[in-house]
């Protein structure tokens, strides 16, 4: 690609903002200045795009900048509002929402607006960039559809083709390890989660985590038979709904964020 009107030539151009912008014209800018990852849209083709566009050279003075625009969105949101379709809690007392993200409490304080005041964990504790992008976007898309119980693989959301071997390498495959050492507890392991259902038989495992309050992950482990020479593996699954509370971006790194937990 030449320039970044050949990058907006295969983009969807409905400006959906899904990718935090305001235009696709502005995204297809936005990636070939190395201002944002092109991972961003949920809809763009990874596999049609170069090497060097896919490297991700976001500084981390970029990534903040990022999180800046969103978090202007997600200031201007009423979270009162918000709160009951994604599984928060609104304290009317403290005028605080608060709600779990994979190990940990989240507080929000807010203004007498329903406005967010800033991200917290609920010991006051400064939140890592890529979390709270993370949340801000859980805040955006605001709870689109109500969980269907059943759950699929990440392959089956629309766009989602470049995006599974992501989930494989950075998540499947070190969840697949952790799970395979030698006489590990593997409830022990998950003890700091909410976790909704859980098998154990013969090595082998499947288990529910909610890893925010409407965004469940079953993570199904299969220990492998070293007669057969057949490898541990390891599969994760989101409830159908989930493409209505995250995007799919934003989906495999919630999977990366509990596998680095673990």
């Amino acid at each position: 690609m030449k320039s970044y009107l050949d990058l907006l030539k295969i983009l969807p151009k409905s400006n959906c903002k899904e990718c935090g912008l305001d235009s696709c014209l502005l995204f297809a800018l936005k990636v070939f200045s190395k201002e944002i990852s092109p991972r961003a849209c949920p809809y763009l083709p990874l596999e049609s795009l170069p090497k060097d566009l896919l490297t991700p050279n976001l500084s981390f003075n970029q990534l903040l900048e990022n999180l800046k625009y969103l978090k202007e969105k997600f200031k201007a949101l009423d979270l009162r509002e918000l709160a009951k379709n994604l599984g928060a809690f609104y304290d009317k007392d403290t005028h605080t929402l608060s709600f779990f993200y994979l190990d940990t409490e989240i507080l929000i304080p807010l203004e007498e607006e329903g406005h967010p005041v800033d991200l917290k964990d609920l010991k006051g504790k400064e939140l890592d960039p890529r979390d709270e992008i993370l949340l801000c976007n859980y805040f955006l898309f605001k709870g689109r559809s109500p969980l269907t119980g059943n759950f699929v693989g990440l392959e089956a959301f629309p766009h989602s083709i470049s995006k599974v071997k992501t989930l494989k390498i950075y998540a499947e495959d070190p969840l697949s390890k952790i799970l395979s050492q030698p006489n590990i507890d593997k409830k022990l392991l998950f003890k700091e989660f909410k976790i909704t259902q859980f098998k154990e038989e013969q090595g082998n495992l499947s288990i529910t985590i909610f890893a925010l309050p409407k965004v469940p992950l079953m993570i199904n482990f299969w220990a492998g038979d070293l007669e057969d020479q057949l490898l541990p593996s390891c599969k994760i699954l989101y409830d159908a709904s989930a493409i209505n509370y995250l995007d799919l971006e934003c989906l495999v790194f919630l999977a990366e964020r509990l596998t680095e937990k673990l």
